[in-house]
């Protein structure tokens, strides 16, 4: 279940009011930074003048628009709250550089700098505190929603088990079912209000309801479910629909026509959209030429001089990976072990005595994977996406992993959600594999393209503080 209602209430009493803290809190910043800071060109003196805060205001309600402040959603996790408020303070900071850069010519780097860490800070930390009351506020009883279930079955029954004891819905308040199912049907705990027949008169003695789920089936009883329809919308009551769904994987699903025929779609695939997959391949194609260009002769120099001391062979490690829909490419490795027979059998393991010592230290800061660059800008790879698996690897867990194909659908990555979500390095049983494919399935079907910012810089994050699975 995965309901998605925010109380008018909460947003004039949270969104609001916090969205106008932060602007304040920009422009306070602005100014008490704009006063202590010593500026050494001439034109950016600019910044202190008073119609300077006009673009600051635009940008920040640009930027607001982009990023809107979501305090009061469901599932909304600290780092989630951190996360969104840094996009916000990035975005504010390159429109207003930008804006004053082209009318005024003038770019102060270090102001900019500093203003962004100040800000990014303070509206966190303000950001969590209101969290914070929110969540109290609906642990204390403020705001209840009011619900009813009509019907019974095991959608209805998970929706009651979510309701009573989900940390996400502590403002809910599932008041019973109305069913003409005998009680002890129902999940333990819930109050049985009556028969189906007697939801109406209940709704209309007045009795306080403000969403009503009904699992009953509109097939076999139109009649019934469409005046329960008209009762809910005459007294501005939102209704939902329980579809029995048995049988099917628990996923996000959407609804489209074909003509006059609802069709259910069970996964959505954003990156199936032209312009999704066109904005992706874009950033892959700058991201990894620029590098290319500058970093990785570099980075090659340095590695090929520490790869022929530690042992002979080749510089470049070529394997065939499993890529996009299925079909094998040649993936790029700087080579970490000793050239042996096993490279395209086994997993390296932590102690793998294949492994070189300079090879160890490749691994462990993720330098050997810079070659996949070279993928990325091929086509084979994109920069974020389920990382590629050895063929023989496919070919096994294809038959033990349910969908485990699905992964393919996208074209595979240099690092993935489920790499900066602990599923990285070897995956020694099945239960892993699972849990690195249903990550994977699950950026499939949320990608977007901050989505791959935020995993590029959970990743960035991780290489610099040590991944103890990174061997």
């Amino acid at each position: 279940m995965n309901a998605k209602t925010f109380s008018s209430k909460e947003f004039w009493l949270y969104s609001v009011p916090v969205t106008l803290v932060d602007l304040l809190i920009h422009l306070l910043i602005f100014e008490w930074l704009g006063g202590v800071f010593r500026f050494t060109d001439s034109a950016d003196l600019v910044l202190i003048r008073p119609r300077t805060l006009y673009f600051l205001v635009v940008s920040f309600l640009f930027a607001v628009v982009v990023f809107p402040v979501r305090l009061y959603g469901r599932g909304v996790h600290k780092r989630d709250v951190v996360y969104r408020v840094f996009l916000q303070s990035l975005s504010t900071l390159v429109i207003f550089a930008l804006t004053v850069d082209v009318m005024f010519d003038s770019f102060a780097g270090k102001f900019y700098l500093q203003q962004g860490i100040a800000v990014t800070v303070v509206i966190s930390l303000w950001h969590l505190l209101m969290r914070s009351t929110i969540l109290v506020a609906r642990r204390h009883g403020r705001n209840k929603v009011h619900v009813l279930i009509v019907g019974e079955g095991d959608n209805a029954s998970s929706l009651w088990g979510e309701l009573t004891t989900g940390a996400d819905f502590l403002d809910y308040r599932p008041l019973g079912f109305f069913s003409d199912a005998p009680a002890r049907i129902l999940p333990k705990g819930a109050a049985r209000l009556g028969s189906l027949s007697e939801v109406i008169p209940y709704i209309e003695a007045g009795n306080k309801v403000h969403e009503l789920y009904c699992s009953v089936n509109p097939a076999l009883n139109a009649d019934y479910v469409n005046g329960l329809i008209r009762e809910c919308e005459n007294r501005f009551i939102t209704f939902y629909y329980l579809p029995n769904m048995d049988g099917y994987v628990k996923r996000k699903l959407s609804f489209s026509d074909l003509g006059p025929v609802t069709v259910v779609r069970l996964r959505e695939e954003p990156l199936a959209a032209p312009l999704n997959s066109f904005v992706k391949r874009v950033f892959d194609i700058l991201f990894s030429g620029i590098l290319l260009v500058t970093l990785y002769p570099v980075v090659w120099l340095f590695v090929a001089i520490g790869t022929m001391i530690s042992s002979p062979g080749p510089i470049l490690f070529r394997q065939q990976r499993t890529g996009y829909k299925a079909k094998p490419f040649t993936m790029l490795k700087f080579r970490s072990m000793k050239v042996n027979r096993d490279a395209d059998k086994l997993q390296a393991t932590k102690d793998d005595p294949r492994k070189t010592r300079f090879g160890n230290f490749l691994r462990r800061t993720s330098i050997d994977e810079i070659p996949q660059l070279i993928n990325i800008f091929r086509g084979d790879m994109s920069l974020i996406g389920p990382r590629p698996h050895m063929i023989l690897h496919t070919e096994t867990y294809s038959k033990l992993v349910d969908e485990y194909l699905v992964r393919h659908m996208v074209r595979p990555g240099l690092t993935g959600w489920a790499q900066v979500n602990g599923c990285r390095g070897e995956t020694e049983t099945v239960e892993k594999m699972a849990r690195r494919v249903e990550k994977d399935i699950w950026y499939i079907e949320h990608w977007s393209f901050w989505l791959d910012i935020r995993i590029f810089l959970m990743t960035v994050v991780q290489v610099f503080k040590g991944d103890k699975q990174a061997y």
